[in-house]
């Protein structure tokens, strides 16, 4: 059979990696039985509408496919759902150790039923056996070989293979919760024991005489440096100098810290507060578990997927690598990778690890095999979010009220595999200081190994952790200081220009005064003590508390590769394609919504989860983008196929900054080299003396959408359709492709546009045009003629540009670890009963700084999930680690509380978006930070409910009461 499903594309274009050619399918929009089949064109194409002449989004543009049954979303998938793959779909089970104490010496299915039994079992013998390796990513070990002891609880010995479901459902009944299945021998040492920390990270920074916006000392004006290890412990060894190495010196600077505080202190000059703040491990509980179905298709030798994962061009890359040893070694021509969507993410479905056990699973199958967990194996074997131990100080001038020194020894649980914790580990030390400015700082974290269940990229990557201790320092030390919060966070909070930890600049304005002025002045808090005592008198038994919580969440990587594609077809109908998936944040509704500032008009329809259609940029990534030095990268940007980085995961808060930077430039590409010109044309044509005199229609940026339509200058407005038309008779550009880089700058490059060189923040640009028509010749201020455009576009129907005056930002822009933000802020005033210790959230008010709002709705549906999630993190959710924890595969929702409508006061929610400053503001990435200040406001207010203050999360009810007691 042909590796793609003509019925639903026309064409798949395809990359090779290790030989291999690899297809993408992303979008499986309609199961082949689904009665969403009817959904007619014109019913889909409702999700937008005219208010006021303005297009406006009527709901998600995914809205009819949702509420019909039409979007289904990966683990709905059975072999029978998919065209050319066989009927007949099997199973696979995965058994897991829930002991990594004692030596794992196998086990016996001998009790099972000859009707339950599998037809295969796959160990870790059979791995060493085929020399199949798990991508270095992931580390080794995939399956745990007898003989060891297992590196995690939960740590996968084998995969079960069954060739129907009631075989595979009777064997899981028997075995998923058998305490004896699994035998084990001598107790050893944890493994995690064994191992060094994942990473370890250390920001000392002075200012200098200048104050904020100077260093005597910092990451990014001297550099980072690293510890050795002893005795699997970081050791931050040099002797200290102040003219000596980037080491020497940071030690120096670190010592003269310690010092000022000891010093300030006994004298009395600063208020010093030293506390230890402790978080929990959280399960990301997005609402559809991992799945994959995969099948070897022998005869085309073609390796089928469907996976659900927010990184789907990394598994494409690394399950080819798989696929080069093992019994499939040289067999696999194609890889076909389907990306449907995905029901949640929150970060946990970025280089999870999961799909690479369903890989195994299919390269061993002799049939068509799906691999799905469900709540019990999730929460086992689910990426998990940090637990953190943050030991910190926090000094303060008790004459100016202005932060004097920040310290913080963070210690970090990476759990059995390394992931995403060294990235996690070191955001969150970047974020301790919130909103607030810090003279001095010497901030360590450091993460290790642990028998824990891995942990990754889980919504607020670190940050929530970090920012929550710092909010609750700044709550307490004013409370010693007896002073208004509100007058302490006045008195440090950052301003424009100022310096963060790392010696950086954040981009652009900090209106974190403007929103403490705004939350100051709400009547809530204004009005908290006369209210405390109203209601308690109203209601015995209960004590009510208000508090406040503030963050300032980055949202990038420092390593952004965004890439997009839109196309106008003759009829006006605009197609967008991104590298994105969607995961509930609404990207595909904002994404078509950015193209209409250029084009007018929203997207038409957006193909999300694209993966090698970029291969028409011919693009080529050698280096590690973090660690690259300048020199390589000033050899490598000369050639104009490399790129730091070819392709990126997607991730909550980074579609609207991001991914809208390449979509807008690829829109507005098409409306000064396409639209523009023909609508020009035809105005020259057929509303002036054109051989007579000059409309003066030279500059593109006089021109204004309308209702849908162009005008310009006074000229009649010309439809979308017409112009397309117009344009593509002319031969004009008709489509755009482009891929940008960002480390916390944007790449920019020359490119040379139908004659007419141009400055772009791309490092990657091609072009569609239109075909032509003979009544149209090349105009005269081009330097290709129609024929020869067409003719240029080679590259996978694309014309490939070479760029020019290449410019990267600079290598050292990585010691900067993070300079973009989105601030927000939650007050909350709660009711706490005496009785049990229960939390009443009576009320809400967040102010949510995000820049240019794409789609309001979408924004606000991040307000109400953030407040859901901060609520869960600060009273409900948690895991206890190790052995009680979800390692050991019985956790659900039977005993993992997540909060209700009850518990986030659906009904009292409200939120202030702040005003852009301008028309061309750059949107935010917001989807993290909502949920980050709600924890310290909790905190805080339950405090004031009840005279005590935690420092280890969750508050659970108990904890409360107990507390109270």
């Amino acid at each position: 059979m042909e590796p793609s499903n003509t019925s639903r594309r026309t064409f798949i274009k395809q990359c090779v990696i290790g030989g291999v050619a690899v297809y993408s399918a992303p979008l499986l929009w309609e199961m082949s039985r689904a009665n969403a089949a009817i959904v007619s064109p014109e019913l889909a194409a409702q999700w937008q509408t005219q208010v006021n002449g303005q297009s406006k989004p009527k709901f998600r543009n995914d809205g009819i496919a949702k509420v019909t049954g039409q979007k289904v979303y990966g683990r709905d998938y059975r072999a029978m759902d998919m065209e050319g793959w066989p009927k007949q779909q099997g199973y696979a089970f995965i058994l897991r150790a829930a002991d990594a104490s004692h030596v794992y010496q196998g086990f016996s299915l001998d009790h099972l039923p000859a009707s339950a039994k599998p037809y295969k079992v796959i160990t870790a013998a059979d791995l060493a056996r085929d020399k199949i390796k798990l991508p270095d990513f992931y580390g080794d070990n995939m399956l745990l070989a007898e003989g060891q002891t297992a590196d995690y609880l939960g740590h996968a010995v084998a995969i079960l293979l069954f060739d129907s479901f009631p075989a595979f459902k009777q064997a899981k009944s028997l075995l998923q919760f058998d305490q004896t299945l699994l035998r084990f021998g001598e107790q050893t040492p944890f493994v995690s024991d064994t191992k060094d920390p994942y990473a370890s990270w250390r920001l000392i920074r002075v200012e200098g005489e200048n104050g904020a916006r100077e260093d005597l000392y910092s990451p990014l004006h001297d550099g980072l440096f690293f510890p050795s290890v002893k005795d699997r412990k970081p050791e931050w060894l040099g002797n200290p100098n102040a003219k000596g190495t980037v080491s020497e010196r940071g030690l120096y600077y670190a010592g003269e810290i310690d010092k000022q505080i000891a010093s300030a202190q006994a004298n009395q000059q600063w208020q010093v507060l030293e506390r230890e703040y402790r978080t929990q491990i959280i399960d990301p509980m997005m609402m559809e578990p991992e799945a994959f179905n995969g099948w070897y298709d022998a005869t085309s030798q073609t390796f089928h997927t469907v996976i659900t994962s927010q990184s789907p061009q990394d598994f494409q890359e690394m399950a080819v690598h798989m696929l080069l040893s093992g019994p499939l070694a040289g067999k696999v021509k194609h890889l076909v990778v389907h990306s449907p969507y995905i029901g949640g993410g929150f970060g946990a479905k970025d280089h999870s690890i999961f799909p690479y056990y369903g890989v195994i699973a299919a390269v061993y199958a002799k049939g068509p095999i799906r691999l799905a967990n469900d709540r019990f194996e999730q929460f086992q074997s689910g990426l998990k979010r940090h637990p953190f131990i943050m030991k910190s100080r926090l000094a303060v001038d008790k004459s100016t009220l202005k932060i004097q020194a920040l310290t913080s020894q963070m210690t970090v649980d990476g759990g059995g595999r390394v992931n995403f914790t060294p990235s996690v580990t070191s955001v969150g030390a970047t974020a301790m200081q919130s909103i607030y400015y810090t003279p001095r700082n010497d901030i360590i974290a450091t993460a290790y190994a642990s028998r824990n269940p891995d942990a990754g990229s889980m919504r607020g990557y670190g940050t929530l952790q970090s920012m929550t201790a710092m909010e609750c320092m700044i709550h307490e030390i004013a409370d010693e200081l007896k002073v208004d919060p509100f007058k302490l966070r006045a008195a440090n909070v950052m301003e424009s220009g100022q310096r963060n930890t790392q010696g950086a600049i954040p981009n652009g304005t900090l209106r974190y005064r403007e929103m403490l002025d705004m939350a100051e002045q709400d009547p809530v808090w204004q009005n908290r003590a006369v209210n405390k005592k109203d209601y308690e008198a109203k209601h015995p038994g209960m004590r009510y508390g208000v508090g406040f919580g503030i963050a300032t969440k980055d949202y990038g990587t420092g390593a952004a590769a965004p890439s997009a594609a839109v196309r106008l077809a003759k009829d006006g109908k605009i197609t967008l394609e991104i590298g994105f998936i969607e995961m509930g944040t609404g990207t595909q509704t904002s994404q078509a919504v950015v193209v209409s500032d250029a084009l007018g008009n929203f997207a038409d329809e957006v193909k999300l989860a694209e993966v090698d259609i970029w291969d028409a940029m011919q693009l080529v990534q050698t280096d590690n983008p973090y660690i690259i030095s300048q020199q390589r990268q000033d050899e490598m940007a000369a050639n104009p196929r490399w790129t730091p980085v070819k392709a990126m995961a997607s991730s909550a808060s980074m579609s609207a900054y991001y991914q809208s930077h390449v979509t807008r430039i690829a829109a507005d590409v098409i409306y000064r080299h396409g639209l523009w010109p023909a609508a020009v044309s035809i105005w020259n044509e057929l509303y002036f003396n054109t051989p007579m005199g000059s409309t003066n229609l030279h500059n593109a940026r006089d021109g204004r959408w309308v209702d849908g339509k162009l005008t310009a200058l006074g000229f009649p407005p010309l439809s979308l359709d017409i112009l397309a038309k117009r344009a593509h008779d002319m031969g004009l550009v008709v489509g755009v492709m482009g891929h940008a880089f960002n480390r916390w700058a944007w790449a920019e490059a020359d490119f040379d546009i139908l004659g007419t060189k141009e400055r772009l923040a791309l490092d990657a640009l091609a072009l569609q045009y239109g075909e032509g028509n003979a009544t149209f010749a090349a105009t005269s201020d081009t330097t290709m003629s129609i024929k020869a455009r067409q003719a240029s576009m080679k590259s996978n129907g694309y014309h490939l540009i070479d760029r020019q005056a290449m410019s990267y930002p600079r290598a050292e822009l990585n010691n900067a670890m993070v300079t973009y933000y989105a601030p927000c802020a939650t007050l909350v005033e709660v009711a706490v009963n005496e009785g049990n210790g229960e939390v009443t959230l009576l009320s809400s008010h967040t102010w949510l700084e995000a820049g240019k709002v794409i789609v309001k709705e979408l924004v606000e549906g991040q307000i109400q999930g953030g407040l859901a999630m901060g609520i869960g993190h600060a009273l409900h959710e948690g895991l206890p680690p190790f052995e009680a924890g979800a390692g050991n595969g019985t956790w659900n929702l039977n005993r993992y509380q997540v909060p209700l409508a009850r518990h986030v006061g659906v009904w009292d929610q409200r939120h202030t978006i702040l005003p852009q400053l301008s028309d061309n503001d750059p949107s935010r990435g917001i989807a993290e930070v909502v949920m980050i200040p709600v924890v310290a406001a909790l905190i805080e207010a339950v405090y004031q409910a009840t005279h005590v203050r935690f420092y280890d999360l969750p508050m659970t009810a108990k904890k409360i009461k107990e507390a109270m007691a």
